[in-house]
Formats: C-alpha cells, sequence, structure tokens
C-alpha cells in the first residue's frame, strides 16, 4: 500500500506501453501492487483477488503476469502454493489512486485506457488532462489500435469523463482528417491524488533548494574565514590568542 499525504494510491512506471505491454498487463500490474509491502516492496494477492480488481478473467491475467516478468517489471517467487511479487525500481510514474481504481462506472477497458494515456496528458490546474496526437500517432505510443482507442473516447465522452475537441490540424497518418484533442477529467476521474503528489513534489524540491543555498552559505562564511586568519597570520598576529581574548570577552 503506497500513501502520499493521506491519498492511497499505486504507482504505475512510465513507458511501459512503449515496452511492448498492454493497456491490461499494466491494469494487472497496479491490480497486484495495491497489496505491496513498502518495506520488501512483495505481496502474495491470490488471482482471483486480482481478477476482483482487475475486472479480468484469469487467463488474461496470467498472460500478462507472465509478460510483466519477461520485461522485468516484477519478479516472481513460489511460497508454497502461492505467487510472491517483488516490484522492480522505477525512476519516472504515474499515480492511480484507489478511487479511480474501484470506480464501477468505468469499465476496466476503460481504466485501462487511461492508465497506458496519462503520462502523455498534459495537466493543468483546472483537472484536465489534455492529449494532442492524432489516433495512429497515440496508438503507436500506447500499443493500442485506431479503432479501440475510438471506441474507448466515445465511451469515455458519453459518461463524461471526456470531451473531444476538433483542431485545425490534419492527421497525414489517416488520411487527412481532422484531429480531436482529448481533454480528460481527471478530478471526475478520482485523480485528483495528482494535483496532491505535484504540490507535494513541489514543497520537496522548495525545501531542497534552501537547503542547498544554506550549504553554500555556511561554506562561503568558512571561505572568509580561512582567508582572514591567513591574512591574520601573514601580519604576525597570533589567530590562537585573539580567538582566545574574543572567548573571554563573550
Amino acid at each position: 500500500m503506497e500513501i502520499t499525504s493521506n491519498k492511497q494510491h499505486v504507482q504505475l512506471p512510465n513507458n511501459m506501453g512503449k515496452s511492448g505491454l498492454t493497456a491490461n498487463d499494466l491494469l494487472v500490474y497496479v491490480s497486484i501492487k495495491r497489496h505491496m509491502n513498502n518495506i520488501t516492496k512483495e505481496c502474495f494477492p491470490a488471482q482471483t483477488l486480482i481478477s476482483k480488481h482487475s475486472g479480468l478473467s484469469l487467463p488474461t491475467i496470467q498472460k500478462s503476469i507472465v509478460q510483466l516478468k519477461t520485461h522485468g517489471y516484477i519478479s516472481i517467487r513460489k511460497e508454497g502454493r502461492k505467487n510472491v511479487y517483488r516490484f522492480n525500481a522505477y525512476k519516472n510514474f504515474e499515480p492511480f489512486s484507489y478511487d479511480f481504481l474501484d470506480n464501477e462506472n468505468l469499465s476496466s477497458g476503460e481504466k485501462a485506457y487511461i492508465m497506458i494515456n496519462q503520462q502523455y496528458m498534459f495537466k493543468d490546474e483546472e483537472g484536465l488532462g489534455k492529449i494532442s496526437y492524432s489516433n495512429t500517432e497515440l496508438g503507436e505510443k500506447i500499443n493500442m489500435s485506431h479503432d479501440t482507442i475510438e471506441r474507448y473516447d466515445k465511451s469515455l465522452e458519453r459518461k463524461g469523463y471526456m470531451t473531444l475537441v476538433k483542431t485545425n490540424k490534419k492527421s497525414i497518418e489517416e488520411g487527412g482528417i481532422i484531429v480531436n484533442e482529448k481533454f480528460f477529467h481527471l478530478d471526475e476521474l478520482g485523480q485528483a491524488v495528482i494535483w496532491t503528489l505535484q504540490n507535494h513534489e513541489e514543497r520537496l524540491e522548495t525545501q531542497e533548494k534552501t537547503t542547498q543555498l544554506l550549504l553554500k552559505e555556511m561554506e562561503e562564511m568558512k571561505r572568509r574565514e580561512k582567508e582572514r586568519d591567513e591574512l591574520l597570520k601573514s601580519n604576525g598576529i597570533d589567530i590562537s590568542k585573539l580567538k582566545s581574548n574574543n572567548e573571554m570577552i563573550l
């Protein structure tokens, strides 16, 4: 279980789609990982529980587990009859809240589609995630067909989780048709955790910059003190006696 600012979420590494994994593989990954122990980085949910969380069939889950292991995102060891899953390290990720993962108004396919897309969204402070790629361009990034993307777009727009806006841009790959910009309503999807983490990271970055500034100031003070001592010494002044006298005055 991963918790930041009291908001439960699961971290999904970026670029999993580019490595050849499908949207369903990502959904299986987070469905297992939501049980992870933060210290050991391991967990052992039964496949029936993974199926309950993901909404996917056991054969699909089993196939995805093989793919996740093959591509190096998890390792598996046996303890009796159960699989123990260990999650490998990563640098960049997208967070997915339990509110989003447990949203019963979204199908498993829609959740998987949003998850594999989120890293390509331009996210603004209004709670929107915008994608400006054509469906062909996007399909190459997320390993998904044009028709499947179009089907999920229409379904999410019908449910009020996405708005499609026509632009003046034409897609050469798609015969010159107009490209739609996709606006995902992230707050309505339960993804307010994005802004929580963003604010948290900004605070950490500010604290780190402040710490670095203080360290530089301390180094500068030490440098100046050293230069002063060397100057006094070159003029025949006993630095140790001078410091002793200053201490007595204090």
